[in-house]
C-alpha cells in the first residue's frame, strides 16, 4: 500500500463497519495506529499515531486574526464591520482552519470517500481552536451537530458533522444533544451562488424544547457563507436556547478575500 499505510488502512476498516465511530471501534483504530506504522495523510512521512504529521499540520492555513462572531479575518481580531452592522444569530464562531488546499482534499475524502477516521483529527483541531476563546467568554452547555439533509445522508451512509461532534463531545466533556432537525431537504449549498444561499436554507430547521435555557454550540465540517449555520441557530433560539455558537473545522474565505 504505497499511498496508505497498513495502520491507516486497518483503522479505516474499523471505522467503516457501520457503527459510525462507536467508542469500541475508535479504541480499536487507535490501537492500530499505536502498534502499526502510520503515514501522514498528506506527505506520507512517518507520523506515529497521528493522521497528519506535525510539519504538515503547522503548514495548514489558519485564520490568525478572526472576527469573534463570524470567524472571518478581522484586522484587530474583534468583531468585524459586517457583524457590527448585521450581527448573525450566533454569539461567537470558531474555525480551526481556512478552507484551502490541501485541507479541502482531506475534508473531501472524509465526506465523499467515507474516510471516517479523519473525524478524529478534525475534532482535535477544532477543540484546540475553541480552547483559545477570549478570557471570560462563557463555554456552551451542550453541543449539537448540524444535521445533514436526509437524501445526502442516505447517499453517504453517515452524517459528517455528527461524526465530528461525537468526538468533540468526548474530548470536551460537553453533552451532545439531539433535537435539531431539517424540516425539508434543500439543494446543496455548494451548487448555488453565494447570494442565493441564505434563501435556500431559510426556515429549513426546527429544534425541540430540550434546548430551552441552554447555551449551544453547533458543530459543522465547513462554514461557507454562514447561512446554513445561521438558519440552524435561528431554530435553536426559537426553541429557547439562551445563546448559540458556531464551531466549524474550516471556514471558507469569501471570493473577494485575499488568500
Amino acid at each position: 500500500m504505497s499511498s496508505w499505510s497498513l495502520s491507516n488502512f486497518s483503522a479505516e476498516k474499523f471505522y467503516s463497519q457501520g457503527a459510525y465511530g462507536s467508542a469500541a471501534l475508535i479504541l480499536l483504530a487507535r490501537a492500530c495506529r499505536a502498534t502499526l506504522p502510520q503515514q501522514c495523510a498528506f506527505c506520507l512521512a512517518p507520523c506515529g499515531h497521528l493522521l497528519v504529521c506535525t510539519a504538515c499540520c503547522e503548514s495548514l492555513q489558519k485564520i490568525d486574526s478572526a472576527c469573534l462572531q463570524c470567524a472571518l479575518p478581522a484586522s484587530d481580531g474583534a468583531r468585524c464591520g459586517a457583524c457590527l452592522a448585521r450581527p448573525p444569530p450566533f454569539a461567537a464562531a470558531f474555525a480551526a482552519f481556512a478552507y484551502a488546499f490541501p485541507l479541502d482534499r482531506l475534508l473531501h475524502a472524509f465526506k465523499y470517500g467515507g474516510r471516517l477516521s479523519h473525524a478524529e483529527f478534525f475534532a482535535s483541531a477544532l477543540c484546540a481552536r475553541v480552547a483559545q476563546r477570549p478570557a471570560g467568554t462563557p463555554w456552551p452547555d451542550a453541543l449539537v451537530a448540524l444535521p445533514l439533509a436526509r437524501s445526502r445522508q442516505r447517499e453517504r451512509g453517515f452524517d459528517q458533522s455528527a461524526e465530528i461532534a461525537r468526538r468533540v463531545a468526548r474530548l470536551t466533556g460537553l453533552p451532545m444533544l439531539s433535537g435539531l432537525r431539517r424540516t425539508r431537504d434543500t439543494p446543496a449549498q455548494a451548487a448555488l451562488p453565494w447570494k442565493a444561499r441564505a434563501g435556500n436554507v431559510r426556515n429549513a430547521f426546527a429544534a425541540d424544547p430540550v434546548f430551552a435555557g441552554q447555551r449551544v454550540a453547533i458543530v459543522a465540517d465547513v462554514m461557507t457563507t454562514g447561512a446554513t449555520l445561521a438558519s440552524a441557530a435561528d431554530a435553536l433560539l426559537r426553541a429557547g436556547a439562551s445563546g448559540v455558537e458556531a464551531w466549524a473545522v474550516a471556514r471558507t474565505l469569501p471570493p473577494a478575500q485575499p488568500r
